[in-house]
């Protein structure tokens, strides 16, 4: 695994997951910060620890009983099976470990204790040479947090390297429900409308310029699921290019840029691209909905 990188889930209005040498934020979806506790309460600074549920992939960490039916567990396990069968990825070679929090205030004061230069956020995911963690609690959008987190860590526990804008723009297509119709986000759909209307230019190369989460705007996270979408679902040589490119970020850290094949493949891919996000803008049924909170990467 790489040095040390984590996400943090930015909270909803904001508003709800490269290498890393040195523990540092990475994450996403924007939560309302901290959290209250009476004068007679008392937290641990250790993590869930009490009860575990392991499987080949991942292991889940919680000081709450874990049921085989437990909707939380089912969540990860689909969207393991999902990623790893639509993205081709090759066999882990890390666990990754997902500590559940009881509730938001244990979570907090977990996380404020142990990564004190982070903001409070809703989730985190934390890499490390040592191990690949999830962090979350049971709460309204806990599968949420899950799914877009733990992709992060699948993705991490598979590959040499992931690309920010990929990391994220993955992260954020399977955090949508598979139960959603072709993951579309009708908040990303929405911040795309609003680009489009103050005449945005939608841009892969400068995406892959981007190597700081903390430069990458709400627009840019609903651009990278954008790509995403549209090479999984546009046409069969777009999803060929990036299966592709995933092996090959699978075998080594310097993979080139994914534009360079995109364009060798696909010479209009520049044209594809705005149609295909014009349509799916047009077919998605829009409103004020708060955008959906950034991810950050894994910082070098």
């Amino acid at each position: 695994m790489h040095a040390l990188h984590q996400q943090y889930r930015q909270q909803r209005p904001l508003p709800a997951h490269a290498p890393l040498c040195l523990a540092l934020m990475i994450a996403v979806s924007l939560l309302s910060c901290g959290c209250r506790t009476t004068r007679s309460q008392t937290f641990s600074s250790e993590r869930p620890q009490s009860h575990t549920w392991a499987t080949d992939h991942f292991i889940v960490h919680s000081d709450d009983p874990l049921l085989p039916g437990d909707p939380l567990i089912q969540t990860l396990q689909e969207v393991r099976n999902q990623l790893v069968s639509l993205l081709q990825l090759p066999d882990q070679r890390d666990l990754v470990h997902v500590y559940l929090f009881s509730d938001e205030a244990s979570y907090r004061w977990y996380m404020q204790s142990t990564w004190r230069d982070l903001p409070p956020r809703r989730a985190y995911f934390v890499g490390t040479t040592r191990e690949l963690a999830v962090y979350s609690f049971r709460g309204q959008h806990a599968a949420e947090d899950l799914r877009h987190e733990f992709s992060h860590g699948l993705l991490h526990a598979s590959l040499q390297t992931v690309p920010l804008w990929l990391d994220e723009g993955l992260a954020e297509y399977f955090e949508i429900s598979s139960s959603a119709e072709s993951h579309l986000s009708p908040p990303h759909l929405q911040e795309l409308a609003d680009a489009r209307a103050d005449g945005w230019n939608p841009g892969l190369y400068r995406l892959e310029q981007i190597t700081d989460f903390r430069t990458l705007s709400q627009r840019d996270y609903a651009e990278s699921w954008a790509w995403v979408h549209f090479l999984l679902h546009s046409t069969p040589a777009g999803r060929q290019v990036l299966l592709d490119y995933l092996q090959t970020l699978a075998s080594t850290r310097t993979p080139g840029k994914l534009l360079n094949k995109l364009e060798a493949a696909i010479p209009s891919w520049a044209l594809d691209f705005e149609n295909y996000t014009d349509q799916l803008i047009a077919s998605a049924p829009l409103s004020s909905t708060e955008p959906t909170a950034p991810q950050s990467p894994r910082i070098p």
